[in-house]
Formats: structure tokens, sequence, C-alpha cells
């Protein structure tokens, strides 16, 4: 969790803020409390992100969030959807993502992916009962709280009778978890559900994808005529991976006959080896004052807002203890955030045979290392603070203009095709704030131990006396699976090796370089975006 900045609120539909969980393209999440005392996610649009397609996705979010119960997911608290901030909230739940739990300890072992399967393939099921499909499981999408996992995520999900909001010829999902039938017809099953879960426990089981990595046609190639990656799993564990991954939909085993035949040995929260991962939730602070006293929240901001929300809309208040579940926006926070479609993101509404749906991020550790220039590798491969841009040639003339919308004049990515993969985030409209966060995440791409840094160009009409306000960041790894990597301006630009001062937000058209940073600290250019302050 960060600590609030300047520009945030000190409250959202009457609940009092008390830090940042994570964000992404189109919006932020937020760590706030209601009355009683009760810790809750809200996920609020980006001011600058509110065209008729992010909100159509967004009031479809809250109408599956509130219309699904269970206890795979959690309780729904409110939403206001009436005037912007748009928002919604949910039940805050700990825990990390399995993701991010095989990835820091590696496979899970056979007892305990077996109970998984039980438990998220009871969770499918209570969804379903619901008429709702989740259609995006994933590693990403299931939290690993104390109690049991959680399903996350319903930004994509659609129920019955709701409006598909996707472009013909386009599809929803993750490649290597989204099943044939949903590539080929663009046509999502109940079953279509549990080739996911296949996809999802075979990552449990291996620590890899399950259909392998590397461009999205391969992986989208092997989904659909090769089979799925079980090598060295546990055999009960392979064969039931297997069954719920058939290619044809109507081969699949269902959810109650998966069930029947899971050889469940008790629950998850129980397993020895699920509470070693899960751990003991780290302690969220219980008030303002506590959350100030941590420097989560600025020592301005210690009047206690009341708990019950002023002004909510008409469709936002459904009390959690209700029992109204769905969505967790969660702790951890570190899976996808961010609404469907285009807007907030660099091109706009989803390609044919792409997937729109975004994901959540935050703003990863800075990586820091020995040495201060190019040539010096910290542990692990980290590059060190002070980055050198090897290609002045190709991009010291470079400016974005919001004539055309574009950076010109062209220059040469480092990786044409991770390029291509690439989207930006950065006002949409004409910008008046004193503060700006940049985004960007790879859609498709998955690239290990990826770094990069930001490169900000004022107005070059600002510009004189020597001082070029030309200012960069330190690299950030990228956190993966999708999520979006945010950047704060002008914070994370007010260091001794960011080149220049930061000059203030002042009118004009900016412009932002997006670089890979090299080990040893060399970067080379990988994309450009920019924005124009009013």
């Amino acid at each position: 969790m960060e600590a609030l900045r300047p520009g945030d609120p000190a409250e959202i539909g009457g609940y009092p803020l008390l830090g940042r969980l994570g964000a992404g393209g189109m919006g932020q999440v937020y760590l706030g409390l209601t009355g009683g005392g009760r810790h809750i996610a809200l996920k609020v649009i980006r001011e600058d992100f509110e065209g008729p397609t992010a909100l159509a996705r967004f009031r479809r979010e809250v109408a599956t969030v509130e219309r699904v119960r269970g206890r795979f997911a959690a309780a729904m608290v409110g939403a206001g959807l009436d005037a912007p901030p748009y928002w919604l909230a949910t039940e805050y739940v700990p825990g990390p993502t399995l993701r991010q739990a095989v990835a820091g300890h590696g496979p899970l072992p056979p007892e305990t992916c077996l109970r998984l399967l039980a438990e998220l393939a009871q969770g499918l099921l209570e969804i379903h009962r619901y008429g709702v499909q989740h259609r995006d499981l994933k590693p990403g999408n299931v939290i690993l709280a104390p109690d049991g996992p959680r399903l996350i995520d319903f930004g994509i999900a659609r129920g019955e009778g709701q409006t598909q909001i996707t472009q013909t010829g386009a599809w929803n999902g993750t490649p290597g978890y989204v099943a044939p039938e949903v590539v080929r017809e663009q046509q999502p099953l109940p079953a279509s559900d549990v080739f996911s879960l296949a996809g999802t426990i075979a990552y449990a089981a291996t620590g890899r994808p399950p259909f392998g990595g590397g461009r999205m046609e391969a992986i989208i190639h092997r989904t659909l005529s090769g089979e799925i990656d079980v090598e060295g799993a546990d055999p009960r564990v392979a064969e039931l991976v297997r069954r719920c991954a058939a290619k044809e939909p109507e081969a699949r085993i269902t959810l109650d006959a998966l069930l029947r035949e899971v050889p469940v040995p008790g629950p998850l929260a129980a397993d020895p080896a699920y509470r070693r991962i899960v751990g003991v939730p780290r302690p969220m602070p219980a008030s303002v004052p506590d959350a100030v006293a941590s420097g989560l929240v600025p020592a301005d901001r210690t009047r206690t807002v009341p708990g019950v929300a002023r002004g909510r809309s008409r469709a936002a208040v459904v009390a959690a203890g209700a029992g109204v579940a769905a969505v967790v926006l969660v702790g951890a926070l570190l899976a996808r955030f961010v609404l469907d479609g285009g807007g907030g993101e660099k091109g706009g509404e989803p390609q044919a045979g792409r997937s729109p749906q975004s994901g959540p991020a935050t703003t990863a550790t800075t990586g820091s290392a020995a040495g201060s220039g190019s040539g010096t590798t910290g542990a692990d491969g980290v590059p060190p603070d002070r980055i050198l841009v090897k290609q002045p040639g190709d991009i010291a003339d470079l400016r974005w203009s919001s004539a055309n919308s574009a950076c010109q004049p062209a220059a040469r990515p480092e990786d044409f095709d991770l390029t291509r993969d690439t989207q930006t985030s950065v006002p949409r409209e004409p910008y008046t704030k004193k503060t700006v966060d940049f985004g960007l995440r790879f859609k498709y791409s998955n690239p290990a131990k990826y770094y990069v840094a930001v490169q900000v160009r004022p107005p070059a009409e600002q510009q004189g006396n020597g001082v070029t306000g030309v200012v960069q960041s330190k690299p950030h790894l990228y956190p993966g699976d999708s999520a979006w990597l945010n950047i704060h301006y002008p914070s994370e630009f007010q260091w001794e090796g960011a080149g220049n001062g930061t000059y203030p937000l002042m009118k004009g058209d900016w412009t932002v370089i997006w670089l890979h940073v090299h080990p040893n600290g060399d970067a080379y250019y990988l994309t450009c975006d920019g924005f124009t302050v009013a």
C-alpha cells in the first residue's frame, strides 16, 4: 500500500481514504473505511476517462458485482454512478494473488493444488448459478485470503441478459487461459470458465504458463491445437487438469462432476502449505489518525469523516452485512485493475483477436543498485538508478504534438514487436492539475525482469537559459501479468540523477518517452506519448 498523494481526495462517497492500494490506466483503487470501522476497497474512474464505452463497462461491472453472491467473492458495499467521480466499493480482503504466491514460493504441493481446484470450482459453480460467467479466470485473478481463495476482477464478466461490449471479431480473456471457443467463435460458455480453471491449476502445479510463453499468436496456436503443460505435476492433478482443458466445451468435465471427483482432504485454509504462503496479513490503519501516524495520510487530513456515505447514488448502497457478494479489489491488489476498452489507453478500442480487458497495477519498487552510471549492474540484474540513453540521434528531437496526437519525428524502437504490444496512459483531455500519473503495460507480452524509465519533456517553447526541464525517472521493474506500471510526476523525478529540476505543469504539449533499461543502465527507446496542459 502507498501513501495518499497531494492530489488525492480525502474521501470518496463519504468514506475516508487511508491509502492507495493500486492503480490502472483508467483509475485508482484506494483503501477506505466505513463508519463501522470496516476496511473497503474503492475503485474510482479517472476524471479524464469517462467516455460512454468506459462508463457502460463500469456500470455493467457494478451490476455484476451486485448480482453475484457467494463466499468466494467479497461483499459489495456501494457504488456511485450518477455523477463523477464514479466509484465502486467492495469489502477489502488481504492476501497475495496466486500468481504472486507461485512466483514467490514456487509451485504448490499436490494436496494444496487439489484443495485449490475444489474451492475454485465451487466458486465458479456459485457464480454460474447466478447466471454469470467470469470469463477471465487466471492466477492473477485469484486472491489467496487467509480463509480461502477469492475470485476477483469481474470487469469483463457478463450475466444473462447483459449486452456484450466488444466489437465484432474481438474476444475477451487472457491468452493461455482463454478457451478455444472464445477465440474461434467469440462465444464464451460456462464451460469456458472450466478451461480457464485448468490453466490456473496447471500454473499452480508447475509454475509455468499452461500453454507456454512468447508472442500472443504462438500462445493462441498452442491453445487451439496443443496440449496443456502439466509435465512434472502430480498425476492426480494432471489428470483432472486435462479433463478440464478438453478442446471442445461439451467434452470438458462439468463443475458438479469435478467436485464429486476431486479427492479433497480438507479445506484449503487448513492446508499447512497454504497457511505458510498466505502468512499473517499486514495490519491496516484503523482510523484516519492511525493512517496519519503511519505516514499514509497527510497530517492536514486528520478530520474524521462519518461512515454514512453522503451523496451516494441511488444505485450505490448495498450493505456488506447483507451478503451481496462479488468481486474483490484486494489488499494485495497487484491484480489487474482497469476498465475495458480504449479512452485512457494508447490504441483506443480493442482490436480484433485481442482482449479489451486491462489490468491493475501498482507503482513498482524502484530498482536501486550500487554505482552511479552506465556499465554498473546491481545484484540480480537490477540496473543502477542513473541511466544512459543510448539512442540520442533517434530521439533527441522527439516531441509529442496535440495537433496530430503523435510523437514526431519517428524513432526506431529497440523491439518493434514489444512496442506494438505496449499501451500507455496519459491524460487524454486538456489537463489542469499540478501533478500527473503516466502508465504503461504490455497487453499480452510478459517480459521477465524488464526495467523501464520515463523521460519527461516540457513544452519546447518553455525551455531556455540552458535549463531544459527534461527529467528522467529511476528504473522501475515492470510488474508483469498485463498489469499497469504507473509513475508520478513530479515526485518521482525529483532526485539527484534526474538531469534537471522539474518544471511545474505549465501550458503546452508535454512529451512522455518510455525507455527500456538494461542491467548495466543503458536505456533504449520503447515508445512515446504525450498530453496537453491547458
